[in-house]
């Protein structure tokens, strides 16, 4: 029998194979698939929408700061112009050139072009804060790009859970229905003996009935949560979805400080946050270049004549340099650098609620897995003890040494116990893999390793690089579409 633990996704990750390439969107309608934990994520991860708009972000960022960079270097820009011209300025000069069949030069037009070549050398610090904000907010996004990716990671693996859990809730209510007949048959065998009163073929009957529409609803579930799930993973909503694995129990490896110091360095959202700041001070950096002179490089020339491109009215170039210095804005500077500080501020205490928040997940959690855990336990013992005490009330009434009360009440308490021993299993897996969704614990790379290269002065893509976890079904796009190979990371968290 295959096993599985629903939280254990970077460990599933590490299984996915070539079912990735295959076109789900495809599927035919009301199609019926098999699907394992991992391949649910996988397609998850292959067709789910958010992650493509955070791609598109990333880019965004990535062209955002090469438009930084670029404009620290030199531009050339040309200028031209066509005009009629008329009046007693150039009269004269038209009567002369008519007079004496110049038609062709006749003062009639002008023509004038420039050219201008210019260079920052100094802006005051404005370009360099420029390009470190835009070079943080391509972190961020590259941060929030992994965060999106375990957010859809959770998501299926939740989908599934889900179904699966419905799944079990439908088989135990279809035996408390089996049951019921079992026990609907002894009644009526007996009732038709003499042996019981009418009144209990019709308490049957009435149970039974119950029994019946809690399965009806466990059904309906069961379609609710096979449409999510398909729906999730990019198959269409009325695929018969199969889930191929099981719940099981695993204790979880580590205690709640060990996750907590995980989550606080590994969330992506938490370094996001940071970054967020890094970006918020590089913009007040940048206003404050207001207060300081700027030098410019330039160089250029002008031409003008009656026929394009020519140069009889005049021709001149100069070069030099310029410089620029704003003595008295009126508090415009001051006004702009106090804006950013604000906003840095902000910044601050945004990425101070993230850490709050951050931990709180964690530690919620956990507790909620560990209570799950408890309750398993309890419930496995209650499973037997229910199913003991059932046994003897049968027994006890086909003797007729007992109501039928007695095994309804058994019957009913079996059924609970089953459920909830289903319901504790299905809470445990689930709040594992909400630990680790909590905890950060990667798909594409791993978001400490990251922050660490670039602290050191690894650009985005290199600093993807050295933090990619190895076995990655997430393949980067980067400038040179290198698939993204690295040590792997998380994985004693992983619930091997």
């Amino acid at each position: 029998m295959k096993k599985m633990i629903i939280a254990s996704l970077v460990a599933a990750s590490c299984l996915w194979g070539e079912a990735g390439a295959a076109p789900y969107g495809e599927q035919e309608t009301g199609a019926a698939v098999d699907l394992s934990l991992a391949e649910s994520v996988q397609m998850a991860l292959d067709t789910d929408e958010s992650i493509g708009a955070s791609e598109d972000g990333r880019d965004a960022a990535k062209w955002q700061l090469s438009s930084a960079r670029r404009g620290a270097g030199p531009s050339i820009s040309w200028s031209s112009q066509a005009m009629r011209i008329g009046g007693r300025n150039y009269k004269e000069a038209k009567d002369k050139r008519e007079k004496y069949g110049d038609q062709v030069n006749a003062m009639n037009n002008t023509f004038s072009n420039s050219w201008a070549f210019t260079i920052p050398i100094y802006t005051g610090g404005q370009r360099e804060g420029q390009i470190d904000s835009a070079r943080y907010q391509l972190n961020q996004a590259d941060l929030d790009l992994e965060n999106t990716r375990q957010q859809v990671r959770y998501r299926a693996a939740e989908a599934y859970a889900n179904l699966l859990h419905r799944e079990n809730l439908q088989r135990i209510a279809e035996e408390a229905v089996d049951m019921g007949n079992t026990q609907l048959k002894l009644i009526s065998d007996q009732y038709s003996e003499g042996m019981v009163a009418k009144a209990d073929v019709l308490m049957m009957e009435v149970r039974l009935a119950n029994y019946r529409q809690n399965l009806s609803s466990a059904k309906g579930a069961v379609n609710v949560a096979r449409s999510t799930l398909a729906s999730v993973v990019g198959l269409p909503q009325d695929s018969v979805v199969s889930p191929t694995d099981i719940f099981t129990y695993e204790p979880y490896p580590r205690d709640l400080p060990a996750c907590e110091d995980y989550a606080l360095a590994h969330r992506p959202d938490g370094l996001s946050a940071d970054y967020a700041v890094k970006a918020a001070q590089a913009q007040q950096d940048a206003a404050k270049a207001g207060y300081r002179p700027r030098v410019t490089g330039t160089a250029g020339q002008n031409i003008s004549s009656n026929i394009p491109f020519r140069s009889e009215r005049s021709n001149g170039w100069e070069a030099g340099i310029s410089v620029n210095w704003s003595v008295f804005d009126n508090g415009v500077t001051s006004a702009n650098v106090k804006r950013a500080g604000a906003l840095v501020e902000q910044a601050k205490k945004s990425a101070a609620r993230t850490q709050k928040t951050i931990r709180l997940e964690t530690r919620t959690a956990y507790i909620q897995m560990k209570t799950a855990e408890e309750n398993i336990h309890a419930a496995a013992a209650a499973v037997k003890q229910a199913e003991e005490s059932y046994m003897i009330a049968q027994v006890r009434y086909e003797e007729g040494v007992d109501i039928l009360l007695s095994v309804t009440d058994a019957q009913e308490k079996l059924t609970q116990a089953r459920s909830n021993y289903s319901t504790a299993l299905y809470q445990y897996n689930l709040y594992r893999a909400t630990l680790e969704k909590a905890m950060g614990v990667p798909v594409g790379f791993d978001a400490a390793l990251y922050a660490e290269a670039e602290r050191k002065g690894a650009a985005a893509n290199s600093a993807l690089q050295a933090a990619a976890v190895k076995d990655s079904p997430v393949k980067e796009k980067n400038d040179t579409e290198k698939v993204l190979d690295a040590g792997a990371v998380g994985q004693e968290f992983a619930g091997k």
